[in-house]
């Protein structure tokens, strides 16, 4: 036993020997404040996960006993969604990516502006202003906010440290919290890692390489060991046979593609529309707004409210894979509402629902079996989300991660091409990069746009 203990320190040693070189030791030293702020990422994602889905639960609650609870419950919620932002956060407000990938643009000397996309305050406003949201049965989700929490996390962490702990370059710390942040929020460790390459930054991927794979890892792990190893869509059955059917799929992407385009130019030009406004003239035309959201889910169902996780899971799981046609115009309308609000709220879950509602629309209109109705659900998920996010690849390897079904790769990519092409013709810049550019511009007036996104 004695023996045995003592060559057990001797491996021990032997191992921490590369402490001595001076590299390695520094690469740990910034590795254990990462790998810590990972873990907070994870345990966040799924606090705030659950308290979006309670919200949802308490809306639908109430609605389900009286609809009329509606115009009560989405103006007095939305109003308080819209005050918490602008009287605490003002860039809390909305999904949280244009705010991420401002703060990338903007110089390292202008730290104290960063500072206003990602902090502590942020995260607290972001998680209460969009749990109003929920509570008033907005169209919202959580997953691009989650984004904006991580990478606060990330920046955070990084701003506290002594001067004297070797840290890493803060727009890389910023960039691999926005990774962790979709995977933790998504359970899909891949997305993150596509997503940070894809949509956050095009350069310099060698410098991004040890840094985001850990993070991702170790928040999707957190969160996996929370919730377990859950799948956000399971294992639907799909079959994608038959030349007929692939022609039909074509159409579905086509579709999505035009309205996941449009979606963000309305929702761009909205906002646009009401920083012309003073604020009472805002006021006024946001309660508008929101009584118009109100009447429309009184006369509708609730599959016109909440951020579509529950639509998808009846669609996709389901013998009902129904949709009555009001259905996908409904959630898109409401869908601006409640994005342009002037709350907190992501649009990554309805963005996947309402491409999820038209695949099985046309789905019901082809009588098509219920396999073939589950793979063009899942290729407007994909081709909606793409066309309103321009990150083809990110939004496929998403899906593929959510629903674990490989075979359908190349379905999903091709998906995932046709719509980013065809919302490319129709507009140029997503709207999160024209987003962007606005905060920039507010913030950094007097400096061009820095499009390197050098770390």
């Amino acid at each position: 036993m004695k023996k045995f203990g003592q060559s057990f320190l001797q491996l021990l040693f032997s191992r921490l020997e590369f402490l001595r070189n001076p590299k390695a030791s520094k690469f740990l030293l910034q590795s254990i404040p990462l790998w810590i702020a990972s873990c907070i990422v994870g345990c966040i994602a799924v606090l705030y996960a659950q308290i979006l889905h309670f919200g949802e639960e308490v809306f639908l609650l109430f609605y389900k006993n009286n609809r009329a609870w509606v115009f009560i419950l989405a103006p007095v919620f939305f109003f308080l969604s819209f005050i918490s932002v602008r009287y605490f956060a003002k860039y809390s407000n909305a999904s949280g990516i244009p705010q991420v990938m401002a703060a990338l643009v903007l110089p390292k000397k202008k730290s104290k502006i960063i500072n206003e996309l990602l902090s502590i305050r942020i995260i607290i406003v972001k998680i209460i202003s969009s749990f109003f949201m929920s509570l008033g049965g907005g169209v919202v989700g959580r997953e691009g906010p989650t984004i904006q929490i991580a990478a606060s996390i990330l920046h955070v962490t990084n701003r506290i440290l002594p001067k004297s702990w070797p840290k890493i370059s803060d727009k890389l710390m910023i960039i691999t919290g926005g990774a962790a942040g979709l995977a933790a929020a998504f359970n899909t460790p891949l997305g993150g890692i596509v997503f940070a390459i894809e949509e956050l930054t095009k350069n310099h991927l060698k410098y991004l390489r040890t840094t985001v794979f850990s993070s991702v890892i170790i928040a999707g792990f957190t969160a996996q060991s929370l919730l377990g190893p859950y799948l956000v869509f399971g294992f639907p059955q799909v079959d994608s046979d038959g030349f007929h059917f692939f022609m039909i799929l074509l159409l579905v992407t086509f579709l999505c593609g035009i309205f996941g385009a449009y979606f963000g130019k309305i929702a761009f030009a909205v906002n646009r529309f009401k920083k012309k406004l003073k604020p009472k003239q805002q006021f006024a035309l946001g309660f508008v707004l929101v009584m118009l959201f109100a009447t429309i889910v009184f006369y509708t169902n609730k599959d016109s409210v909440g951020a579509g996780n529950l639509l998808l899971d009846r669609l996709l799981f389901e013998s009902d894979k129904t949709v009555e046609w009001y259905t996908v115009p409904a959630r898109l309308f409401n869908g601006i509402i409640s994005f342009t609000n002037g709350g907190a709220g992501g649009i990554f879950a309805p963005a996947l629902s309402f491409g999820g509602s038209i695949g099985a629309l046309f789905g019901e209109f082809f009588t098509l079996q219920p396999k073939q109705t589950n793979m063009l659900v899942m290729i407007g998920m994909v081709a909606f989300l793409t066309a309103f996010t321009r990150s083809p690849f990110t939004c496929a390897i998403l899906v593929l991660e959510m629903t674990d079904r490989h075979s359908v790769i190349f379905y999903l990519l091709v998906a995932a091409w046709g719509s980013n092409l065809i919302a490319t013709l129709i507009d140029s810049k997503s709207f999160y990069e024209k987003t962007s550019e606005v905060i920039v511009k507010e913030l950094n007036p007097n400096n061009p746009q820095n499009n390197s996104n050098s770390i």
